[in-house]
Order: C-alpha cells, then sequence, then structure tokens
C-alpha cells in the first residue's frame, strides 16, 4: 500500500493549450463566415428596399398623388437612398435609409429615377440596370423603359 501512486484527474498543459489552439481557430472560422453572411444579407436587403422604394414611387405618380412625379434617388457621398417628391431629387423627401459602407452600389444610368404623373413611366426614357455588390454577392435591379422593375 505505501507503493501506491496517487491518481490525480485533470488535464495536462499541452493537452489544455490544444483545447484552446481549436476553440481559437473555430473562432476565427466562424467570425469569417459570419461576418460574409452578414454582408450577403445586407446586399439582399438594399436590393429589396431600393425595389420597394421604386414600385412605391410609380405607384404614388400613377395615382397622380400630391399632383407630382415620384422619384428615388442614390447619393454616393451620403450613401443613402432617398425617396423623394418632385420631379428632380432636390424635391421634398420623404423617406431615406443608409447603405453600409462594405456595399458598393454602379448603375447603367442615372442613380436618379423619376416617374411621371399618369403613366408611372421613368423621365429618363431608357433602361437602367444598378448593380449592388459586396464580399462576392452581387445583386442587380432593372427599371426598363416602359416602367417595368425587375431583380
Amino acid at each position: 500500500m505505501k507503493n501506491q501512486i496517487n491518481n490525480w484527474g485533470g488535464f495536462t498543459l499541452i493537452e489544455f493549450l490544444i483545447v484552446i489552439s481549436l476553440v481559437v481557430i473555430l473562432g476565427s472560422f466562424s467570425a469569417v463566415f459570419y461576418s460574409r453572411f452578414l454582408t450577403q444579407n445586407n446586399v439582399s436587403t438594399i436590393q429589396d428596399q431600393y425595389i420597394g422604394e421604386l414600385r412605391k414611387a410609380q405607384a404614388y405618380a400613377m395615382v397622380s398623388k400630391r399632383g407630382t412625379n415620384w422619384g428615388v434617388n442614390y447619393n454616393a457621398a451620403t450613401r443613402s437612398i432617398r425617396f423623394y417628391q418632385g420631379s428632380s431629387y432636390t424635391g421634398t423627401f420623404i423617406e431615406s435609409f443608409t447603405v453600409a459602407s462594405n456595399i458598393s452600389m454602379t448603375s447603367t444610368g442615372s442613380f436618379d429615377i423619376n416617374f411621371t404623373r399618369i403613366s408611372g413611366l421613368p423621365t429618363s426614357g431608357v433602361n437602367t440596370t444598378i448593380t449592388i455588390a459586396g464580399n462576392n454577392t452581387t445583386r442587380t435591379i432593372t427599371v426598363e423603359s416602359s416602367g417595368r422593375i425587375t431583380r
């Protein structure tokens, strides 16, 4: 009995360091995946909000709400999308929302899309494609000269 060795339970330093390093590695991978998820979600959200504002502006113009044109404008300097009343983006702003800094937006035409009263047609008379991108995720919005708005 005197020669019996006490058998203590627990972790050795090496086992502890291995577990900590695995937790750090898994944590760093999950942070990358989570940030990618957030960016993809932001791109989809911006596309949905932009399309919603375009359709609302077109509907307001078609029913001649307040007897004027309606439009949507993206301002790159302030990174905001604005829903406005009037014939140009210098009109009265009704709603505005901000685009996240990790999202980029480009357009084949003007970012200012204004719809004429009654007909609801874009005043530019040309097809415009707006591209929203971020972290390898790209979404497009097309406003056709016929007034059709598509994803």
